[in-house]
Parts: structure tokens; sequence; C-alpha cells
């Protein structure tokens, strides 16, 4: 077998996209406005008509996105719940926010928010669940939880940093809720290198949002300030890179998802592995693939193995660590409310069991060849 290398990423940009990506910036340059400008109004519009919602509102980061939308339905004083397998910024919106943190355990099979733990993690004081999109994968029990929420009087939030382009029953990500935050981070599905975006068809919390992300002004014209707000805007030259993404979006998914298909195909029958199964009425992003290993493998030494021996470099896990045993709620345990307790049995085997496969742009079947002849090496 002829050794090959395979990064953890790659971000190809043809010179035609160079070329857009150039002419784009040099307009900015021109027209005098580096930030909130016309470019990154175009973005939010096509954006918004990508996913089929009302409004679209560009942040300079997921994480602005998601405490921006936490501000505006007010859960200061208030808890949220979010699923612990999830990345700590999900829990540090809501801390941002004023409010305070219940993690809720997962359903190993799809590493999504577990609806009988949702249902006896909620309080009196609770305002919000926060069900994460992970791996771009949409929960195959949302519906369920959305329910729950409908019946208990809570808001539903998608973090949807993972899931640009995810469907369920034929409805995107980003439309499930009454807001959403998709991040554009280099290493995900759509990527402007930093960046984040809300999605929501509320009209209160689109004007929030608009306040919020400006320093607490209703009105960028006007130096009128009525509300607590950040520096939370996003940039022209930002917006470049998302109007060059959304030009090509539908091929980057479809070529996401020609890579999981054939990961699919190919690690059939693999022994040492477990796949995820995928309902058919949904459709991922695949930010990730992810596979579980069997017991009696040490993740470390088969990435180990896969790096040293075979020039095969994997992704970070989503994710390694819980997010409830993180050590910041050790020392800032007044922003957590779960009871001393509470247990995450099936976010634990998540965090130490899988690992996720190399997916971009650009890779070849005969790379996805070599990542899976060289995986059943090490398991064997």
């Amino acid at each position: 077998m002829k050794r090959l290398k395979i990064p953890i990423l790659r971000l190809p940009y043809t010179q035609e996209e160079i070329d857009f990506i150039n002419n784009g910036i040099t307009d900015v340059l021109k027209s005098g406005y580096l930030t909130m400008g016309g470019k990154v109004t175009q973005f939010e519009r096509m954006f918004a008509d990508f996913v089929g919602v009302k409004y679209a509102i560009a942040a300079n980061s997921g994480t602005s996105s998601l405490e921006i939308i936490l501000r505006a339905i007010g859960v200061e004083g208030r808890t949220v719940i979010i699923p612990s397998n999830t990345f700590i910024a999900s829990a540090m919106s809501v801390v941002h926010a004023g409010g305070k943190v219940i993690f809720a355990d997962c359903q190993r099979e799809n590493l999504q928010l577990d609806p009988k733990d949702l249902r006896k993690k909620i309080r009196s004081d609770t305002k919000a669940v926060m069900p994460v999109h992970i791996g771009g994968i949409i929960s195959p029990a949302f519906h369920e939880i959305r329910e729950i929420c409908h019946r208990k009087g809570l808001l539903l939030i998608e973090d949807a940093a993972h899931a640009q382009g995810a469907t369920i029953d034929g409805r995107k990500a980003g439309t499930l809720s009454i807001a959403a935050s998709f991040s554009f981070y280099p290493t995900k599905v759509l990527t402007t290198a930093e960046g984040g975006m809300i999605t929501t068809d509320d009209d209160s919390i689109y004007q929030s949002a608009i306040t919020l992300r400006d320093h607490g002004k209703p009105d960028p014209e006007a130096n009128v300030h009525t509300e607590i707000g950040y520096n939370w805007r996003f940039s022209e030259l930002h917006a470049v890179l998302g109007l060059q993404q959304m030009m090509k979006i539908e091929s980057i998914l479809a070529e996401r998802r020609k890579i999981a298909q054939l990961y699919d195909a190919k690690l059939e029958g693999v022994k040492g592995i477990k796949k995820l199964e995928i309902p058919p009425n949904i459709e991922p992003s695949y930010y990730k693939y992810i596979v579980f290993l069997e017991d009696g493998f040490d993740r470390n030494e088969v990435k180990r193995e896969l790096r040293e021996k075979y020039g095969v470099s994997l992704t970070g896990e989503v994710y390694s660590h819980p997010c409830h045993s993180q050590p910041v709620f050790t020392k800032y345990p007044q922003v957590v409310a779960n009871d001393p307790s509470d247990t995450f049995p099936q976010t634990e085997y998540i965090a130490q069991r899988h690992i996720c496969l190399p997916l971009y742009l650009g890779l070849t079947e005969e790379e996805i060849d070599y990542v899976v002849e060289s995986l059943k090496k090490v398991l064997s």
C-alpha cells in the first residue's frame, strides 16, 4: 500500500474562487466600509434564503450569536438545559448571558440530547432548552424534544454550529426553533475564517439581536444606546468569504455527503468499529464522520498508530471531554444548576469511544480507501 499523507484539514480554493475573493476585498477597500456594510447585508440575505427563514443576523462568532439569542430571550437568573456532549461555547454562552446551565445526558446511538433525561432536568426556573446538532446530525428525537418544550412552556433554541444544510423531514437546521446559531470557524461546513449567524422568524428576537450586536444601538446610524450590548459586529472582509461560500453551498454539501456515503460503503463489515445509524428522514451536513471504537481499543493509541505508521491524521472528537466535567465548572460551581448526584453515562461513553475520520472538500476516493485500509490494519 503506497503511503499517503492525510492531513486533519484542507481548505481548497480554486483560482476562480480566489479571484472572486480578491475582487470582493478590492470592492470593500474602495467602498470605505470595512464593517457592517453592503457585503454583510448581502451575506445575511443569502443565508436567510438558503435556510428558509425571515431573518439572518451575522455576528463575529458562533459563540456570540448564541449569547445574543440567549440575551434576547432573557435567560438572566434562569436555567437553560443543554447536552453535556457539546463544546464549551454552548455552556459559556448561557453563563455570559446571565443564566445557569443544566447539563443533560445524550443518546449513545446518535450523540444527541436524550429526551428522557431532558424531562428529568426541567426545573421551575428553566427558561430554554438548547439541543446541539452534533456532527451536523439533527436528533432523530428532535420532534419529541420540541413537544416537551411546548408542553412545559420552554423556549427551544438550536445550537447549529455544525449543521449548515442539515435537514430532518426536509426542514433545515435553523428553522426548527425560535432561533438558531451557526458557526463559520475554518473547520465548519461553511467558513468565513471567524464568524457566526443567527436565524429566526421572530421579529422581537431579530430587533434585539440587531441592537445587542452593536453596543445596544437599535439604529446603527444614531449614537443612542438602549441596551447593554457588546461589539459583536461582522466585518465586510469576512462577509466576502461568506459570499464565496454561499455561491457553492449546495456543491459543498453534496461533496461532503458523497464522502460520507463512500465511508459508509467501505467501512461495511470492518471489525473493531460501529457506524452511526442515521434514520432516512435525516440528512446530515457531515461536519464530521463519526464511528465508535469497540471495547478493547485505546483511542489515543489508534490515532497515534494511524498518524505515525500511515500518515493519517484524525480530527478532534465531538467531544473528547464531557462539558460537565470541564475544570472550569469545578472552579465556578455557581454557574451550574445540576444536582450533585446527576450522572452522564452515555455522554461519557461517547466521549471515550468515538473517532472522527477525515472529511473535507477535495478528499479523493483513493485517499478514502487509504484511510479505511490504514484503519483496518491498525484495528487488526
